[in-house]
């Protein structure tokens, strides 16, 4: 957060020291909102150039200051003699007074060319509505045709959510610009300026590398950069818009490609490396994974019944992104290559085959990708699949332009609650329907199903908790291993006995811990939900504290994150002042589910000053494990173990 600077004093200290302003290059009117350049003006408006780079960028979030350091990155190549870098960006009153570039703070919409070390003021419209697709098609109207070039790109910049958009406008009623809205925006704009399409379409925001997105892009663009996960704060690394500026005649693919290059570059020197993602796909090639993925469909469609729990089964390992410990927080965005695998691995002849194209026609779509360690499986194009029919949004039966798929979870969910009652989730009963078994590294917990109910499972997780008078506090989840024969099934998972906890030096306390472990690499992302409250205010926002811990326990990575009143998810610095609470999951004695703080005092969410300890539970501790299993029809079932720890 930069330092707060009334503006009535910017206007004692221009008054006083006028004469730097040549120096500085910017005079701001303390009556106005809005910056007045006085350094160069636009250059080269109309001349036909080689690119046109434009960056749309909402802002007006608490993404702010990160929207600076973009701008300094832009601003650091900055236009040439064959290269437009436009730019329209809405800012905030609520984050940051810092300036952009030589622009002094505003608080409304402000378009301009991006220049070497200068922000050449286009217009000064206002406050716009970045969340409204008139917006969009406005500015790509004007700028394609005020700045004419051979080839057009375009990012759109915030946080990001998949199918349901990217945004919001908080200035503008938390306004996100919904799928639909971009396809439409897209339409109009390059419709008025005669362009039928953008060379290269991309978005610099979380969870946006989708089927559903693609399939709408494929329409208006020729490559999409885009990425499956969470966003790092930082973004992308706009310096590599050299790439154009020393070589005009740079294709929208090697564009792609130096984006992807810088992006790992720079997460590997902000330390946020370890779980990202970004992808490169070629939108030509999606009409030939729609046509896969309907095929997919129809076979499934066809046997809706009979070939559900094999749609069912092949979701469970797959890696999701925009994960957390409360499902009706989470994306349900799973890896559609990871899918597509374990059904050509696992399905009957028909599926499998049909799964098969869809991963042949994966490889021709992926250009090329990063990912990290803890995302090393990333396909580079994610589905939405939510693993039971209450996750599900209707909105999604709304979407436009996105076949197939939409059906095929309709049909999913609807066999889902015709399964047979011999198929339905559950465990056995009696005295052999568990194991548990201590040892140097922790405790093994098995629990054994019916062979036929394992074939329904879509979900299997094994839950750590402790008695906190009657009340059961969890300490961790993590998945279970489904393993499934024709005399027996099982889940089974292993627990290391150690719990984390977070410290600001003055208080410390225990949080509760979803954890995924890479098989290959043994790296864990431990997710910790969390409540965030800032300085001075009662509200708080759900948040997520993403950890990396490598195979040796060292922590590698720590992000965070927050939803907004909108539901989109988005990286944030927080507040140092600011105070975060634990959240865990807990059973009342009333014997009712709730997710509750579980130290009523908190932190300060100082994140560089807070220090990370696994801690070992104590020798004669008394510990509840729960095995759960759900299947696709929603039923569910749990078997719980009371142990003391040797």
């Amino acid at each position: 957060m930069g330092d707060m600077v009334p503006k009535v004093w910017w206007g004692i200290l221009a008054a006083i020291f006028a004469v730097f302003v040549m120096f500085v290059g910017v005079l701001y009117n303390s009556s106005s909102s809005t910056p007045v350049a006085t350094g160069p003006g636009v250059e080269g408006e109309g001349e036909h150039k080689s690119w046109t780079f434009m960056v749309y960028m909402i802002g007006d979030t608490n993404l702010e200051p990160y929207a600076l350091d973009d701008l300094a990155e832009m601003a650091s190549v900055g236009s040439t003699d064959e290269v437009n870098i436009v730019a329209l960006v809405d800012r905030s009153a609520d984050y940051t007074t810092d300036p952009a570039v030589d622009l002094a703070d505003w608080e409304d919409t402000v378009s301009f060319q991006v220049q070497q070390d200068h922000l050449a003021i286009i217009d000064e419209p206002g406050e716009l509505n970045m969340g409204a697709p008139e917006t969009l098609a406005d500015f790509i109207a004007d700028t394609t045709t005020r700045f004419p070039a051979d080839q057009y790109g375009l990012v759109l910049w915030d946080h990001g959510a998949g199918w349901p958009g990217i945004g919001p406008d908080e200035t503008d009623g938390y306004d996100v610009l919904d799928l639909d809205e971009m396809n439409a925006a897209l339409t109009d704009g390059l419709g008025r300026a005669g362009i039928d399409a953008l060379d290269f379409i991309g978005f610099d925001a979380c969870l946006m590398s989708t089927y559903e997105v693609a399939s709408v892009m494929s329409e208006h663009a020729g490559v999409m950069v885009a990425s499956q996960e969470l966003e790092p704060g930082h973004g992308w690394n706009y310096t590599e818009l050299a790439t154009l500026a020393d070589d005009p005649g740079t294709t929208p693919t090697d564009l792609g490609s130096a984006f992807i290059e810088g992006y790992a570059e720079q997460a590997e020197e902000w330390g946020t490396g370890a779980d990202i993602t970004l992808a490169m796909l070629d939108l030509a090639q999606v009409a030939g994974v729609q046509e896969a993925v309907t095929g997919l469909a129809d076979v499934y469609e066809a046997d809706p019944d009979g070939l559900g729990p094999e749609m069912a089964t092949a979701q469970t390992d797959v890696l999701e992104f925009g994960r957390n410990p409360d499902p009706e927080l989470a994306t349900n965005q799973i890896d559609l290559g990871g899918y597509v695998q374990s059904l050509a691995e696992t399905g009957g002849p028909e599926v499998a085959a049909a799964a098969e194209a869809v991963a042949q026609s994966l490889d021709a779509l992926v250009l090329d990708e990063t990912t990290g360690p803890a995302t090393d499986s990333a396909s580079g194009l994610s589905i939405y699949f939510p693993e039971v029919e209450a996750y599900f949004s209707d909105d999604y039966y709304s979407l436009r332009d996105v076949p197939a798929w939409p059906d095929a979870l309709s049909a999913f969910f609807d066999s889902g609650s015709r399964l047979a009652d011999d198929v339905r989730a559950r465990f056995e009963t009696g005295d052999d329907a568990t194991e548990v078994a201590f040892d140097d590294d922790g405790v093994a917990f098995t629990a054994y199903l019916p062979p036929a109910s394992a074939a329904a499972v879509i979900s299997s997780t094994v839950s750590v908790g402790y008695r906190d008078g009657d009340d059961l506090v969890y300490l961790a989840e993590m998945p279970a291993a489904l393993t499934a024969g024709d005399d027996e099934a099982s889940v089974s998972a292993r627990y290391d006995l150690t719990y984390l906890t977070l410290s600001d030096g003055d208080g410390e306390i225990a949080v509760y811990q979803d954890i995924t472990t890479d098989d290959e690499t043994g790296y864990r992302t431990i997710d910790v939900p969390l409540e965030y409250v800032a300085p001075d205010d009662d509200e708080y926002q759900d948040a997520l504290l993403s950890i990396v811990v490598d195979a040796d326990g060292s922590v590698l990575e720590e992000d965070f994150y927050v939803v907004d009143e909108s539901g989109t998810y988005g990286a944030m610095t927080p507040d140092p002042e600011a105070t975060i609470y634990p959240v865990a999951l807990v059973l009342t004695g009333d014997e009712e589910w709730e997710y509750q703080r579980t130290d009523d005092d908190g932190i300060a969410a100082d994140l560089p000053s807070i220090e990370y300890a696994l801690e070992y539970l104590e020798s004669g501790t008394t510990l509840v494990l729960d095995a759960d299993v759900q299947d696709y029809g929603q039923e569910a079932d749990t078997v719980s173990v009371e142990v003391v720890i040797p």
